[in-house]
């Protein structure tokens, strides 16, 4: 599907949910380039998500995040899947709605857990504490998530799936 489409475009949503599995594939649809914001921060870093977390902290890593939206002004529209936390800060979700189109990717929690028991290395999941305080932090984030310009369900849906109702909704077709 060749676009038209010219904007920025940075999927949120909870860890776990796809963002970067879908990223790649709607940059394929849309032929637009594709960036992964938190594998940028660890570029910079030169460490791990997890390292930086565990070496730093979260507030230095969600600053990263905030530093890094404020550079994008002077580049070209591209495609940018986020940290499941970078909407928590309004500045950010003022500056991602500055320089495109937010886009929600909406999983519901028994979904997302199915996800993050089979994944490895995520910083603010450790099943051997439980999931209730990953699941408070989902919740804690709805509405912040919710605040986009498309949310998009992906339960019962593939990658390819959810990439292609984005698709069709950013570009009309």
């Amino acid at each position: 599907m060749q676009s038209r489409f010219s904007e920025n475009v940075f999927l949120t949503g909870f860890m776990g949910v796809g963002k970067t599995t879908v990223g790649r594939l709607l940059a394929e649809l849309l032929s637009y380039p594709f960036v992964d914001l938190d594998e940028m921060i660890a570029r910079r870093e030169k460490r791990s998500i997890a390292a930086i977390f565990a070496e730093s902290g979260e507030r230095y890593f969600r600053d990263c995040e905030t530093v890094l939206l404020h550079e994008l002004v002077a580049s070209p529209a591209k495609l940018y899947a986020t940290g499941g936390g970078i909407v928590m800060r309004a500045e950010n979700r003022l500056a991602m709605r500055n320089l495109g189109r937010i886009v929600y990717l909406n999983s519901s929690w028994p979904a997302l857990q199915d996800r993050l028991q089979r994944s490895k290395g995520r910083p603010l999941v450790d099943p051997e504490q439980g999931w209730e305080g990953v699941r408070t932090l989902w919740v804690s984030r709805q509405p912040c998530y919710a605040d986009a310009d498309l949310v998009v369900a992906t339960d019962g849906c593939s990658a390819l799936q959810v990439a292609e109702k984005i698709a069709e909704k950013l570009t009309g077709n």
